[in-house]
């Protein structure tokens, strides 16, 4: 990935390049193009956009919609620290609105995490949902998600029905979603495990897990919700992805990570707690100059 410049637009773009034993593989040049097919459609200020694809010199480019900042990575607390907790929660409900528009547009995007969150240096942040390599629609034709009997999955935040390869829907980007959420809130993903495979294990067979027990400032109404988001029937999930976003929002609205208010987190969580229990189940569901840079 590259910064460049668009002289034409007076502008910068995220120049993707496509490396060279890549741009000879006819399947990794099918996902590329399939990429820019599934972006052109999507419109949204919380979508970072596709301007142009190409091909130079046998290897293949597309420039993106460039946002100054970090990736979602970046707000993931460090063992002992708290997280961010207004601009966390900022981010997850713009994502939210991001993934319900591109459900409206009959795509899921299979590989929501961290990672492919772009937040900007702006306050309140700028925040684009990337990296729709993995995405797919859901009424037209597709290739089968496993190959030679494997899935490509960000295994952290993958729901049980894409990691057995089954069909998907957006109850599956709101699993990922939920994943995402935990490791922003608590520091690790649901199921830190010791290796992928018993990740995945865990995905497919584990209760979710109550992370009000990881973090003092978190009440129990955390848990309620979130564990509906990792249901392992996705029918079973919440309508859309705005729904848990806006009830962990609420849940979470007198929160302080500080160390030394949990007392009063608790109390409040006493006060709401029945409020919220009526609210959570009660609703239903080229040529351009460039150097590179980093993402992180």
């Amino acid at each position: 990935m590259y910064l460049a410049d668009d002289p034409e637009r007076a502008r910068q773009v995220s120049l993707k390049v496509l490396g060279p034993e890549d741009s000879r593989s006819p399947e990794a040049r099918a996902r590329f193009v399939h990429e820019f097919d599934i972006l052109s459609v999507l419109r949204h200020p919380n979508i970072v956009r596709m301007y142009t694809h190409g091909e130079t010199d046998g290897r293949l480019w597309s420039a993106h919609e460039y946002v100054a900042g970090a990736t979602g990575a970046r707000l993931v607390p460090a063992p002992h620290r708290d997280p961010d907790l207004r601009r966390v929660l900022h981010v997850l409900a713009r994502v939210a609105a991001g993934l319900d528009f591109v459900h409206a547009n009959d795509i899921v995007h299979l590989d929501v995490k961290p990672a492919n969150l772009l937040v900007g240096l702006d306050d309140p942040a700028t925040v684009k949902l990337s990296d729709f390599d993995q995405a797919r629609w859901l009424h037209r034709p597709e290739p089968p998600l496993a190959t030679n009997g494997f899935v490509v999955v960000s295994v952290p935040y993958a729901a049980p029905e894409l990691l057995r390869a089954g069909a998907v829907c957006p109850a599956t980007d709101q699993y990922a979603l939920i994943s995402t959420a935990i490791e922003l809130l608590t520091g690790l993903p649901p199921f830190p495990r010791g290796n992928l495979m018993a990740t995945a294990q865990s995905h497919l067979h584990d209760s979710p897990p109550d992370i009000s027990a990881r973090r003092h400032w978190i009440p129990p109404e955390v848990d309620t919700i979130l564990h509906r988001s990792l249901a392992k029937d996705p029918s079973a999930r919440y309508a859309t992805c705005a729904e848990p976003i806006a009830l962990l929002a609420e849940a979470l609205h007198d929160a302080d990570p500080r160390p030394h208010v949990p007392f009063r987190n608790r109390l409040n969580a006493m006060f709401t707690r029945s409020q919220l229990g009526r609210a959570t189940f009660g609703r239903n569901a080229f040529g351009h100059d460039f150097r590179r840079i980093d993402r992180h």
